[in-house]
């Protein structure tokens, strides 16, 4: 406790306590102590003499403030290193105040600066002088102007301010080896998916990809594709007409619609007539067919019995009573149109075919009369809805059953189909309890198809009276649909085979 009166010690103990933590060295300097016995002067460690009327004391000490080995610098301290730095910068800058010239400019005392050049003539007199400016105005003229410019302006990386949406396309048009790899495009999200395709035009021909594109953007749509880019050809193509913000995808691919292209060669319709059961017609792609092949054609096509001792052949239209060589081409015919005969018969007697499933006349001019037929529309998750089926030969309707119980998610809205434009009409399933399911496939950007299910019998009428429409219009989607099938299935027979 003797310690603790000795003013003495207090204060040098305080003294050295603020020395670890002050680097100003003020706190020993102001630290003293008020003694009636001192009064004349205290020497205090220091060797400095302070006054009793002086009194002596600390720095306030604030909450702020920091403790520990990094002090933090007061504001004075800062302030001081900003004057500092804005001084240093100032001394780099030099000021020139602006002087108007009275001078006029002499071009004869200034020509040096504007020397001519001596152009030095070819070699060959007859070669114009071009420059190396104009050289490149020529080259990068000839790499024409980008086609769908006017799409440019759908990139969303060129925007400020807007949504926008990143989207990977899979290009299926170029080689094998690229088609992995998709191309980012960053679209705005008002645009339009016909404005998408643009804009993925744009870029493509931008980045000078190959093959080059089509000038006309309605050859093109876009699909759903999975993360390797294969198409999903379970869903339909995008509607042009939706704007991107609508859907969701990060993944589709830019595929090229498959038109049917009516070929430059022209068509060979060779007409057969069979008496009381109408008429076939047939596509011929060359005239050196023989007239045995047409005769076999008809047959299969008509499924004629023919029964044992029986045989038929083909006559002239215009020449009743002679057959034909039927070793002979069509070429040496001097017409497309005959007639299916049964030997030892005329053309008025009666042909017989199989159970009566193929059309004649009256037949073919029934199927092309309007009927309806109520059945089901089977959708992409097996739901259905009830709808009327409207079938004639100019078209197939297809309008929903107003239903109380329907739900508004897989509600089929009323569409029509030109009978030009069905490809098919086919059986495809026949199940239990007296019900079938039939597919009728259409042509739009490209092939896609609508199922139903029925009755058996009804569903069997549907196929049998659309067939007939096919077969008697000959559309060139029907034509097209027919060679790619025939193609396929010859593929698969080959494949069988080896």
């Amino acid at each position: 406790m003797a310690m603790m009166d000795n003013k003495e010690f207090l204060i040098s103990h305080i003294r050295n306590s603020f020395i670890t933590s002050d680097d100003t060295g003020m706190c020993e300097m102001i630290i003293d102590v008020d003694d009636q016995e001192h009064r004349g002067g205290f020497a205090s460690d220091s060797g400095l003499e302070s006054s009793d009327n002086e009194l002596s004391h600390s720095y306030d000490i604030l909450p702020d403030m920091d403790y520990g080995a990094h002090r933090r610098r007061s504001n004075t301290a800062q302030r001081l290193e900003r004057m500092k730095k804005e001084k240093r910068n100032q001394s780099k800058v030099k000021n020139i105040s602006w002087k108007d010239n009275n001078l006029k400019y002499n071009a004869e005392e200034k020509g040096h600066l504007f020397e001519k050049k001596v152009v030095i003539p070819s070699e060959q007199p007859d070669t114009p002088l071009i420059s190396r400016l104009s050289e490149q105005l020529d080259s990068s003229a000839s790499l024409g102007e980008n086609p769908f410019l006017e799409f440019a302006k759908f990139d969303g990386k060129a925007s400020v301010g807007v949504s926008t949406k990143k989207i990977d396309i899979f290009l299926t048009m170029v080689p094998p080896e690229d088609r992995p790899y998709p191309m980012t495009v960053v679209v705005i999200a008002t645009a339009k998916i016909q404005d998408l395709i643009g804009l993925i035009c744009w870029q493509y021909t931008i980045e000078m990809r190959e093959p080059p594109l089509q000038e006309n953007i309605d050859v093109y749509c876009l699909h759903i594709a999975e993360d390797d880019g294969e198409v999903d050809t379970d869903f339909p193509s995008l509607d042009s007409k939706e704007p991107v913000s609508k859907f969701g995808f990060t993944k589709l691919a830019l595929v090229q619609k498959d038109v049917p292209t009516s070929s430059n060669k022209p068509s060979i319709i060779v007409t057969v007539n069979v008496p009381h059961r109408g008429f076939n017609k047939f596509q011929i792609d060359s005239l050196n067919i023989s007239m045995r092949d047409i005769l076999e054609k008809v047959l299969k096509r008509r499924k004629i019995k023919v029964r044992p001792g029986q045989s038929y052949n083909l006559e002239k239209q215009v020449e009743p009573g002679l057959p034909v060589d039927l070793d002979a081409n069509l070429s040496s015919m001097d017409t497309l149109e005959f007639c299916l005969v049964r030997e030892h018969s005329s053309r008025g007697d009666y042909i017989e075919v199989d159970d009566g499933k193929t059309s004649n006349l009256a037949e073919s001019l029934t199927s092309h009369q309007y009927k309806s037929y109520i059945v089901n529309m089977i959708h992409k998750i097996r739901t259905k809805t009830e709808v009327q089926l409207g079938i004639s030969g100019e078209k197939v309707e297809i309008d929903p059953v107003a239903s109380k119980s329907g739900t508004k998610l897989f509600r089929q809205k009323p569409v029509t189909y030109e009978a030009d434009s069905i490809a098919s009409c086919d059986m495809i399933e026949e199940k239990d309890g007296g019900k079938s399911v039939f597919r009728l496939t259409y042509f739009g950007h490209d092939y896609k198809h609508h199922d139903f299910e029925g009755d058996s019998e009804m569903c069997k009428e549907i196929v049998h009276k659309m067939n007939n429409i096919l077969e008697l219009r000959l559309s060139p989607v029907r034509k097209d649909y027919v060679a790619q099938r025939d193609k396929k299935l010859k593929k698969r027979e080959s494949f069988h085979k080896t």
